[in-house]
């Protein structure tokens, strides 16, 4: 089984006192009131916080590579105010690692410091998991150590380079994986590797579930063109070399 993913969570915590209230206005049951209280009071906190770190985390998971382990395929950070359960759960080889936290404090960083914070936490529970299972935790601390050489940025090129019909010119696709939006730029490079023209075609959610759609296929249009569509033909995103 190997490592495939690392993400950090904001588990729900139920609030007896909104619950109460709830019940009240809603004339409703517990169980009722509990899903209320989360859609309204709760989802939109845990999803701004996935969307938030998984820069570091699609970052780490990139550079770690294969990582081969006994039973885990996935670490699931548990980020909570207060920790009532030390007890680090593997449900089907997802391991669910309590961390506590605060996301007043992390709502309140830079984006710098939402990075460095959204390490800290990763790395601090994948240490609390490799003592609990003895794993060679060395490989991990070298993750770490290259994001922070690397400045936290998490910038990576789509695929290969494609030439131009009159082979002058060469094309990529680049993205930049940032903590509020995944930003795609069309590059274009003379034949020696010099860039001639970077420009920004589409700024996403920092998911891939939401940017991958775009990554269908880039092709030149003309000699001095080129241009990214999406999986599914519909639409066409475009860079032109002014010559």
């Amino acid at each position: 089984m190997y490592l495939k993913e690392l993400n950090l969570d904001l588990p729900y915590i139920v609030d007896d006192e909104n619950i109460e209230s709830i019940m009240k206005k809603q004339k409703c049951e517990y169980n009722e009131a509990t899903k209320l209280d989360y859609a309204l009071n709760w989802k939109w906190k845990r999803r701004s916080f996935s969307l938030e770190t998984r820069c570091i985390t699609a970052m780490y998971e990139r550079l770690l590579g294969k990582y081969k382990t006994k039973d885990c395929w996935k670490v699931l950070i548990d980020c909570v105010e207060n920790i009532t359960d030390e007890r680090i759960v593997n449900d089907s080889g997802v391991c669910s690692v309590p961390i506590q936290f605060s996301l007043n404090d992390f709502s309140g960083k830079n984006e710098l410091e939402k990075k460095k914070a959204t390490l800290r936490l990763l790395m601090e529970g994948i240490e609390k998991l490799a003592l609990r299972n003895n794993l060679d935790i060395d490989p991990f601390r070298e993750i770490a150590l290259q994001i922070e050489e690397l400045d936290y940025v998490n910038e990576w090129t789509w695929k290969k380079d494609v030439k131009s019909p009159n082979k002058e010119y060469n094309a990529r696709v680049i993205c930049h994986h940032n903590v509020d939006s995944m930003d795609i730029f069309l590059s274009i490079l003379q034949r020696d590797g010099t860039q001639v023209h970077l420009e920004k075609v589409i700024s996403e959610q920092p998911d891939e579930f939401a940017y991958a759609e775009h990554l269908g296929e880039l092709t030149w249009v003309s000699d001095f063109e080129v241009a990214l569509i999406n999986k599914t033909g519909t639409e066409k995103y475009s860079a032109t070399l002014n010559n």
